[in-house]
This record gives C-alpha cells, structure tokens and sequence, in this order.
C-alpha cells in the first residue's frame, strides 16, 4: 500500500463511529480497566457483543483467565471518565477516584456510567491483525440513568 492509499483509507476508515465504554474485567481480587471503543452488538438470541482488543492489553488476562467482564457506556456529556480512562497508565488504580459498584457477575462497573453490560466470555478470535475479537454473551445490564450515549469519530482510521 502506498503512503497516498494509506492516507485515504485512514480517512476513510476514520468516520466509522464508535461508542466509548469502559471495559472492566475482574479475576479473583485483580481488577483492570481501559477505555474500548471497537465495540458492537453482534446478535439478538442470545443477547452478544463484539470487542476488539489490543493483544498487549493487560486486561485480556484477566478476561482470559476469569471469563467474564463487564461494559460501562459513557454518557455523552462526560469527559471525565474519557480523560481518566484514556490517559490510565498500567501502574495505576483505575477505580481510584472512581465511584464504582459491582455488576452481578462481581465485576466492577462505574457507577456513573450511563447503562452497563455484564458479560460472559464466550470465545476469542484470532485473525491474525494487533486486536483480537471478543464475543462475549451479556448476563445482565441495567441503565443507570437517562441520557445518551458517548459516540465519536476518529480522524485517522490507523490511530485511536
């Protein structure tokens, strides 16, 4: 691919929309969180979402591991949790600061979020890119309050 091709994409590619969620997963008494944005519905029956992952993402162990995560959606008019969870280093508490309570699987959620998804991993795929695909099926979700949901676009579809 050409430098111009690869431009053009990425411009391209860039305007497909995204929610912002924040994925959290929980494994025994360790807990992760990281702000996600490739995330969709996948089927009706029963109830399923798709993620897309980094495979350097500290957090897949522990979804790995316990086989359950949960997603907070984010309110449209909340830039604090985009700003926290967007510039969370690894070596960080990400509840702290937080106001979070647990989804019924145990998995933290935030709180302050919009509505939530609790999940049950049902399997990983990998297809050979620097993300694999998460298609976890959904236990239980609630919407915490009113409101809509936090959506955006990228400029430059090879960057988050």
């Amino acid at each position: 691919m050409t430098d111009d091709e690869k431009q053009a994409i990425g411009r391209a590619l860039g305007r497909v929309s995204s929610g912002i969620f924040i994925l959290t997963a929980k494994n025994g008494e360790q807990t992760a969180a990281m702000m996600a944005s490739w995330v969709q519905q996948a089927s009706f029956e029963p109830p399923t979402v798709s993620i897309a992952i980094a495979k350097t993402r500290p957090i897949v162990n522990l979804i790995r591991a316990s086989k359950l995560l949960a997603l907070s959606i984010v309110p449209h008019e909340d830039k604090s949790l985009l700003k926290r969870y967007g510039k969370l280093r690894p070596d960080e508490n990400p509840f702290e600061g937080v106001n979070v309570k647990p989804a019924p699987s145990g998995v933290p959620i935030l709180a302050d979020a919009l509505a939530f998804l609790d999940c049950k991993l049902i399997d990983v795929y990998d297809f050979g890119a620097d993300h694999d695909l998460y298609v976890a099926q959904i236990t239980a979700g609630n919407c915490l309050r009113d409101g809509t949901a936090f959506t955006h676009q990228r400029g430059n579809g090879f960057h988050y």
